[in-house]
């Protein structure tokens, strides 16, 4: 697949107060046929992540038309999994109507800078301007099958009757203070409602050479079968991209730097891409340099 960039979108110096810093992990999606928004996490002054949104023109998807005054979903109480902030996995409209956004919960640690864990918010409103925690406690936590740090989920609901929900999410085989150490492949995980979990504590999508970390998958399709993409983190984060094999069931790598060399904004990294499709386009949303510092941006498939 190749990705044509269009434009950096929005960054937090483009938005109210609350945004001090930050536009990360943009998560598009369509609350009715011509209504596309894009919610992403941007930090307060504390540097704690909360969730907002950015609606976008779907005539024109690289131009904003609105922007969340406030928070759709805030940082825990103290002691909470999420206390020190939230990142966005997936959203995902459910049958009733309402949205389920699967996130991963940020808490401070003693002897290493933070713990993660994987949590559920759900916005019965639909409407998709205020999520409220289903749970105070983590859906996913650290266990015998991830000992150390889990990361950004992306869930797929069943497709069908009788089918099982699947998750795909990043997970550490190293511990210590060096990044380098993490070790943080890509596993994956089954439910029957979407709330009980079994991890497999199997690698689906394992690192490669001169890789340490996967993270913030996102499945579609495209090109007649599955698809993924999730960020890369060596020297500097790119973007990669794998393809579903239903024969052999395994994810065949297809590349590691989807994006290519970049402009300013995100010339030093690519990373935490989504997808989503427009009338007959693919489009790719993801941050530039600085963990989403500088904002996020799209890119359209080419075709090819």
């Amino acid at each position: 697949m190749e990705f044509r960039r269009l434009k950096r979108v929005f960054g937090a110096e483009d938005g109210p107060d609350w945004m001090v810093s930050h536009a990360a992990y943009p998560t598009p999606v369509w609350l009715s046929d011509d209504h596309l928004r894009v919610f992403i996490v941007a930090r307060d002054s504390d540097n704690r992540g909360s969730v907002g949104w950015v609606d976008l023109d779907p005539q024109d998807p690289t131009q904003v038309v609105a922007v969340s005054e406030t928070p759709a979903l805030r940082p825990g109480p103290t002691g909470t999994f999420y206390d020190r902030g939230i990142s966005i996995g997936s959203i995902h409209r459910r049958p009733d109507g309402a949205l389920w956004m699967y996130f991963l919960g940020w808490n401070k640690s003693a002897d290493v800078p933070f713990r993660n864990s994987i949590g559920l918010a759900i916005d019965r409103s639909g409407r998709g301007d205020r999520f409220e925690p289903a749970f105070e406690g983590p859906l996913i936590d650290r266990s015998r099958h991830d000992p150390f740090t889990l990361s950004y989920p992306y869930t797929s609901p069943p497709q069908a009757t009788g089918c099982r929900w699947h998750m795909l999410y990043g997970t550490s085989r190293g511990g210590g203070l060096d990044e380098r150490q993490m070790q943080h492949a890509l596993s994956e995980a089954w439910s029957s409602d979407g709330i009980d979990w079994s991890p497999t504590g199997r690698d689906v999508i394992p690192l490669e050479e001169g890789e340490y970390g996967l993270s913030r998958p996102w499945i579609f399709d495209a090109l007649g079968a599955r698809q993924v993409v999730f960020a890369i983190r060596r020297a500097q984060y790119t973007i990669g991209w794998s393809s579903w094999d239903p024969d052999a069931g395994i994810w065949h790598r297809q590349s590691r730097d989807l994006l290519g060399p970049g402009a300013k904004w995100d010339g030093e990294a690519t990373c935490y891409p989504a997808v989503t499709h427009l009338v007959g386009r693919i489009l790719l949303f993801y941050n530039g340099n600085g963990y989403g510092r500088t904002g996020f941006g799209v890119a359209e498939w080419t075709g090819r």
